[in-house]
């Protein structure tokens, strides 16, 4: 049985692909939509709590995901319920009916260092947007049409991050590109694998030198440490002032530092007031520890 669906007049406007930036529409433009949206709910045209949306007549399981292949016609239905009223169901069941075209772009465009599920979410917010702007009034399928705002969504993704994590050169010449456009060059990232030299079996992973700390830098690093929270805790008890007692032990020696507004909040004082008691408790350490460093 063929079913006619006729597009309401206010549809959202529509647009024949993805761009780079979204165009907002101009205020008088959104006054004028709200207006002619309040006619139609006062003629009765339209109700205001979209209680004359009748429910979708597509099968569907439990989750919404659609029990048979959408035709033509189900996604002019959807299209339109989604555009006029917002359906919410309407939205869900096109998606759901189109995911797969986001998990098989993800695979095809994912790169080492990528996460999938961060691919796939970014994916599905392109197909969330092609909803919004598909016109089945131009004789394409939906799937045809999503694919560009998956595959926009996911290299706009891919280039934002290829753009943090690779940084400029600094002090490098701006360079010209074929298309005149000028930008300064960025770092090249390069693999721990790769050979020094060509042909050689040493790679840049062997030259480099280890971050682990041995066994004399570590021992040498703990007997600093305990004379440091000796003294610390010796300057404390001639001073006789408990407050110092709480300084170090929950920000000089914690391994989670509280701040000193928390800790001023805690010993009934400023912040300014936390910063001059602590400044005071180094002031008369490093006086005491500097004959104790070792000589250079």
């Amino acid at each position: 049985m063929e079913r006619n669906i006729t597009m309401h007049p206010l549809t959202v406007k529509r647009r024949p692909g993805p761009k780079a930036q979204d165009t907002p529409l101009p205020a008088e433009q959104d006054l004028e939509n709200a207006a002619k949206i309040l006619d139609l709910i006062e003629s009765g045209e339209l109700a205001a709590d979209g209680a004359d949306v009748a429910p979708l007549t597509i099968p569907c399981d439990a989750q919404g995901r659609p029990l048979r292949r959408l035709t033509p016609e189900d996604e002019a239905e959807l299209a339109f319920r989604i555009q006029t009223y917002g359906d919410v169901d309407a939205r869900n069941t096109l998606v759901l009916a189109n995911l797969g075209l986001v998990h098989l772009l993800s695979n095809q465009m994912r790169r080492q260092g990528f996460r999938y599920e961060d691919m796939v979410q970014e994916g599905t917010l392109g197909l969330m947007r092609a909803t919004e702007t598909f016109d089945p009034s131009r004789g394409v399928r939906f799937s045809t049409y999503c694919v560009y705002w998956i595959r926009a969504k996911l290299q706009r993704f891919l280039q934002k991050i290829d753009k943090d994590d690779i940084p400029s050169v600094a002090g490098a010449l701006m360079e010209e590109d074929d298309h005149g456009q000028r930008r300064r060059p960025r770092a090249r990232a390069l693999s721990l694998e790769r050979p020094v030299e060509a042909g050689e079996d040493r790679t840049l992973g062997d030259v480099i030198a280890a971050e682990e700390e041995g066994p004399e830098d570590a021992t040498l690093r703990f007997e600093r440490e305990q004379t440091a929270r000796h003294v610390l805790r010796s300057i404390a008890d001639e001073l006789g002032d408990e407050r110092l007692h709480t300084i170090i032990d929950e920000r000089l020696l914690s391994d989670d530092p509280k701040t000193l507004a928390v800790i001023g909040e805690q010993l009934s004082l400023s912040r300014e007031g936390a910063r001059l008691l602590e400044n005071k408790l180094l002031r008369i350490a490093r006086q005491r520890l500097q004959p104790l460093a070792p000589a250079a």
